[in-house]
């Protein structure tokens, strides 16, 4: 399995986020994560991405246990949250760069030229990131967490900002990661993605149902 939560669970003082979370999800598949408003759907993606550590429970992203080897699974991970995590002083083709050279990619340049063009993102892409509109940036975040190519792609709701036509973008990218065997695991609310998705993980008060 690419990802595997054994019965994670979070709290934040008296609130409980994460209450036993426990599923497989293999190579290759594309699945959707529903729940409520404060079922705990980003304690559990940032939980998966290494960014939260759960009070209990385990994660483990291509075969690695994430809190053994916390920096090793970040490798394997490619995350978009709420924030984009983008420099708003660089332009797109510079953020691109600077978190290439983070995790050491070869062929630095020509990668950056592809992942513009892969996400329709020529126009915008000299832009500085303060200047971008929402579904702009949105872009060039996702291209962000695409660009070392990931064996997980963990993505909180990422359709916000975006229009019709770029959701119909989006929900193609997921399923050509997905034929390409990265493990895609989305949040949403947006029922025009949910057509990417081959399978739903729903959370109810932080228990997958």
């Amino acid at each position: 399995m690419s990802l595997a939560c054994r019965k994670v669970s979070r709290s934040f003082g008296a609130t409980k986020a994460l209450a036993g979370a426990d599923f497989d999800l293999a190579t290759g598949t594309v699945t959707a994560l529903v729940g409520d408003n404060g079922s705990g759907k980003s304690t559990l993606l940032r939980v998966c991405a290494s960014l939260l550590r759960p009070d209990s429970g385990e994660v483990t992203v291509c075969g690695i246990a994430v809190s053994a080897q916390p920096a090793r699974a970040r490798l394997c991970i490619g995350y978009l949250g709420h924030e984009s995590m983008l420099d708003p002083v660089l332009n797109m083709r510079e953020n691109l760069a600077f978190f290439g050279r983070l995790y050491g990619l070869i062929d630095l340049k020509p990668r950056v030229e592809a992942m513009i063009d892969r996400m329709q993102a020529s126009a915008f892409a000299d832009v500085p990131v303060a200047e971008l509109s929402r579904g702009q940036e949105q872009a060039a975040a996702l291209a962000r967490a695409l660009l070392h190519e990931p064996g997980v792609l963990l993505l909180d709701e990422p359709s916000t900002g975006l229009d019709a036509a770029a959701q119909t973008r989006l929900a193609e990218l997921l399923k050509q990661e997905a034929r390409r065997g990265v493990c895609v695991l989305f949040s949403t609310h947006d029922a025009s993605l949910m057509g990417a998705a081959q399978a739903t993980l729903q959370l109810v008060q932080g228990r997958i149902a």
